[in-house]
């Protein structure tokens, strides 16, 4: 199968790259000058519509998509709601509407995330079918994007909806729920729950697509490690057992409360219900179809590619 990516140097898009390329053609779409994990790569902008319609006009026998490009909510000076929309939302309007002048894809695929339900205090489990609430600008847009690909995408697309994704050389997101600047914490017992995704529970859930295009139609599955983890689970990884600050729970639901109804910082909203609430996204729908069966176990000693 010829299969474009997009975003190829990040962490996703890499990883995607370097596990598929032995058994695909792998076109690669980035902003840096040179990468070399692809088969043929551009460096191409992905809010300039004159480049995107340049790389699909000389690879008009694409077989897939695989948009990981995105402005992710943690990286970059200009993390501006219009930023993101632009970004986030009018380029993959571009890559839509593109796609179906230009291409005849067997699948099209949307790395989203699972931001897109939206944070809440009296919510513990998220399924697909749910009503979303994106709050933050990253979610916003992701969400825009999903319903612009349900709308107006003529073929067969799948939406992914990523948890907080790790790999044995990617752990900023188990990190940062563990630590602050070195310095570990918990809080309250450390026993609120929440999912998080294996970078190659990705990659079984692509080649699921890859081999399976002819009947998933339109699908939007959430893609989380089947074994739901709490945060003692993430301060056992790490392995120096540093001492840890215990914050109380008490603390963390006053903050939340002052911040509602004073300062109103999206920043603090979002992860003060992350620390003291269970964040659980149901991945049973992918499981009967495809097992995703990595996680946090032996995670240290395993290779960050996997072939097929």
């Amino acid at each position: 199968m010829k299969i474009l990516i997009t975003g190829v140097y990040g962490v996703v898009g890499s990883f995607l790259c370097e596990s598929l390329k032995n058994e695909h053609e792998i076109i690669g779409i980035g902003r840096r000058d040179i990468y070399e994990n692809c088969h043929k790569y551009y460096k191409c902008d992905i809010t300039d519509k004159e480049e995107v319609k340049k790389v699909f006009e000389e690879n008009k026998d694409i077989d897939f998509i695989i948009h990981c490009a995105a402005l992710a909510h943690n990286k970059g000076n200009d993390l501006s709601k219009d930023r993101f929309m632009k970004v986030n939302y009018e380029a993959t309007k571009y890559i839509t509407d593109l796609s179906n002048e230009i291409l005849n894809l067997k699948n099209f695929i949307f790395i989203s995330t699972i931001s897109v339900y939206g944070e809440r205090m009296d919510k513990d489990i998220y399924l697909e079918t749910d009503q979303c609430f994106p709050k933050s600008p990253y979610a916003v847009a992701k969400k825009k994007s999903e319903e612009y690909i349900q709308k107006n995408y003529k073929g067969n697309f799948t939406i992914f909806r990523l948890a907080p994704v790790y790999s044995k050389d990617f752990m900023l997101n188990i990190q940062r729920r563990t630590e602050v600047k070195g310095i570990q914490y918990r809080v309250g017992d450390g026993k609120v729950k929440l999912s998080i995704c294996n970078i190659k529970n990705i990659f079984l859930a692509i080649v699921y697509i890859i081999n399976n295009y002819e009947k998933e139609k339109f699908e939007i599955y959430n893609i989380a490690d089947e074994k739901i983890y709490n945060f003692n689970d993430l301060i056992n990884l790490n392995e120096k057992k540093r001492n840890k600050i215990i914050i109380p729970k008490l603390l963390i639901r006053f903050i939340s409360i002052i911040n509602k109804k004073t300062i109103k910082n999206q920043f603090i909203y979002e992860n003060t219900i992350k620390l003291i609430s269970n964040n659980i996204y149901c991945c049973e729908k992918i499981n009967k179809v495809n097992k995703l069966n990595f996680d946090i176990e032996g995670i240290k000693d395993e290779k960050d590619t996997i072939c097929y």
